[in-house]
């Protein structure tokens, strides 16, 4: 049985300093906006806030999945590449445990079939905890994009004069959000307690091992789904808003260039999401997430670059100073004009 996601080479390193540096940098940003909140004499918790967390807490979860990949790289770095590390298709006598080799000469004694059933136990556990590892900061990454779904739509109804209640709107999106992430995390919560608890013939579909059975499988391609259905919704609030505030005025041309700032990194989401979905599918549906070494330099270079493109990007824009500022206050023009507040 080979490891799950092994041989990323230098791929798992970069993007866990990468993550590492995101969640550094997020934190920060947060004292950065509670600072702004306590100068204009807000205390409250804002929808910024939350979406900075929940940014944080995923960069926080990818750099532990990269950590790990990294540790179990490292351990599998030395192993011959006759074994390729796994039992793979070629047929090795060895498997491997953590880092160990179990060879023939241990089935000597009467404890060497027990010992390679023990191995493949663990590898098959890693191989659980390494897919939900890997999986979780996906949904915590859906929540982010959700959220910021949710400060567009309260830019777009700010942007114009109107007598809606803002209150009113903020509490309606409220309800959505908890209600579509609560049975998110339900989902997810199900599809991963019958992973490890039902799933008794660990995670590969058969002997080729470059598909992954039924449980594993959707544990990923309901994320996908849910990073397609998502920019469905800003369409149609987009619809929503157009029509029921298009007999409206603007506000402002401060207010118009918040929501301009705010459309943008809307796209910006929207466009990761959907390559991190449609890459995700491909991934799981053609079989390319266990590669042999030969071929481990082009799945890390394509592993990068849709991190970088689908998360690293939008989280890099998300984290500006002066659109996170903007947006944490409701009386957002003086801050256009006090240049000292984005420093």
């Amino acid at each position: 049985m080979p490891l799950f996601l092994a041989n990323l080479a230098m791929s798992s390193y970069f993007l866990a300093l990468c993550y590492m540096l995101a969640t550094v940098v997020t934190i920060t940003k947060y004292w950065e906006v509670r600072r702004v909140l306590r100068q204009h004499h807000h205390m409250g918790w804002s929808t910024v806030q939350l979406l900075i967390l929940s940014v944080a807490l995923g960069s926080l979860f990818r750099t532990a999945t990269f950590s790990t990949l990294c540790f179990f790289d490292s351990q599998n770095a030395d192993l011959p590449p006759s074994s390729g590390g796994v039992m793979g298709g070629g047929g090795s006598p060895h498997s491997y445990k953590y880092g160990w080799l179990i060879g023939p000469d241990d089935g000597a004694s009467g404890s060497g079939g027990s010992d390679a059933d023990r191995a493949k136990k663990e590898l098959d556990f890693y191989n659980k905890v390494v897919a939900v590892l890997f999986n979780l900061p996906d949904f915590l990454f859906v929540s982010s994009y959700l959220l910021l779904v949710l400060v567009w739509a309260e830019a777009f109804q700010s942007s114009r004069r109107h007598w809606f209640s803002a209150s009113d709107f903020r509490r309606r999106w409220m309800i959505f959000y908890l209600i579509f992430n609560g049975l998110l995390y339900l989902m997810q919560l199900l599809l991963y307690a019958a992973l490890f608890l039902y799933d008794k013939n660990g995670i590969f579909k058969d002997e080729k091992q470059d598909r992954l059975n039924l449980i594993p499988e959707m544990i990923f391609l309901v994320v996908a789904a849910t990073d397609l259905f998502l920019p469905l919704i800003i369409l149609t609030t987009w619809v929503y808003l157009t029509l029921s505030l298009s007999g409206f005025p603007s506000k402002s041309p401060s207010a118009r260039f918040r929501l301009k700032r705010v459309g943008r990194l809307a796209m910006a989401w929207s466009v990761g999401r959907i390559l991190y979905s449609v890459m995700t599918v491909l991934t799981f549906t053609k079989g390319w997430f266990n590669v042999d070494r030969g071929s481990a330099s082009i799945q890390s270079m394509l592993l990068v670059a849709v991190f970088i493109a689908a998360e690293l990007i939008p989280i890099y824009l998300t984290l500006d100073s002066r659109l996170l500022a903007m947006l944490s206050v409701e009386n957002y023009e003086p801050l256009l004009e006090s240049s000292d507040l984005f420093h």
